[in-house]
């Protein structure tokens, strides 16, 4: 249909008018969406009840961490050698009792610091402790022999034992030696992990992105969980929704419904009160528990 004949036609406008009027309806449209666009780009903001319990976190979170970190400056360093230090001087050194027992545990392993810089790619050592203790770390020079002239002897040679690796302190040349993972998929895994806060089962493997079913028992198979206190944990009643979505078993929706619960009803206090909020299934509450602390 041809609107600019018919606007002649009925209101008797000239070409010229018939044009104008047109431009000015669209005119007048788009005046009218514009507020639905807007809305629609930007969502309301949150209510400023939820904004002052979140910034009541952040803040409860800061002075935490705050206190924690005046707590450290306090503590007298000393230099050690990573090799031989016993658990109760990395505690004397202000390393949390999970992270001495990790350090022991990779030593008996086989692990070897050669140099100071090794210290920092222990699984879980925060940047900040690692820079506190960069310049008291000495590695002893291991001591030179003189050099004899071997005697062979022919020997009955048992073989060799497989060395069993804590599934949360394997790296990634470790699962590159199972059979069906690349340097893609063994990097994936230890991103998962890290996402995670460390595994609490071997079954976790099967959720890694790409990882086959096969694959993955056959990971499951070749490490082991000797310790599950090396888990991180998150402070539920803290944490605010940004840094709890980001885990795995949570995400964004199911963040923001639990930091509005815990912000109407209270602290959580149980797997129980997870429940009553709604935002995970029971399978995810009961994968989550073992990363909450209340």
């Amino acid at each position: 249909m041809n609107y600019k004949a018919w606007l002649r036609h009925y209101f008797g406008f000239t070409t010229k008018e018939s044009k104008g009027f047109l431009m000015l309806m669209a005119l007048l449209g788009l005046i009218l969406i514009i507020p639905f666009i807007y809305d629609f780009l930007l969502p309301a903001p949150k209510p400023i009840e939820v904004q002052i319990e979140e910034l009541k976190a952040d803040s409860a979170l800061e002075e935490l961490q705050a206190k924690q970190i005046g707590k450290k400056s306090d503590i007298p360093l000393f230099t050690f050698d990573p090799n031989s230090a016993s658990e109760v001087d990395f505690v004397r050194l202000g390393l949390p009792t999970f992270l001495s027992k990790r350090i022991i545990n990779y030593r008996l392993k086989g692990g070897k610091f050669r140099k100071a810089e090794d210290f920092a790619k222990i699984y879980g050592l925060r940047d900040s402790d690692f820079q506190r203790l960069l310049s008291y770390i000495q590695i002893a020079d291991a001591e030179r022999k003189e050099y004899t002239k071997p005697v062979y002897e022919k020997k009955e040679y048992a073989p060799a034992v497989a060395k069993t690796i804590d599934l949360n302190l394997a790296d990634t040349s470790d699962f590159k030696k199972i059979n069906g993972i690349g340097s893609v998929l063994a990097a994936r895994i230890v991103k998962y992990r890290n996402k995670l806060g460390g595994f609490t089962n071997a079954e976790q493997l099967c959720e890694v992105y790409g990882l086959d079913s096969s694959v993955a028992k056959l990971s499951a198979s070749k490490f082991v969980l000797t310790d599950k206190k090396i888990i991180e944990k998150i402070l539920i009643n803290l944490v605010i929704a940004d840094s709890l979505a980001k885990h795995p078993y949570v995400g964004r929706k199911a963040a923001k419904i639990l930091c509005n619960y815990r912000t109407q009803h209270g602290a959580f206090k149980s797997k129980e009160d997870i429940l009553k909020s709604k935002a995970l299934d029971a399978g995810k509450v009961e994968k989550w528990m073992p990363y909450l602390e209340f």
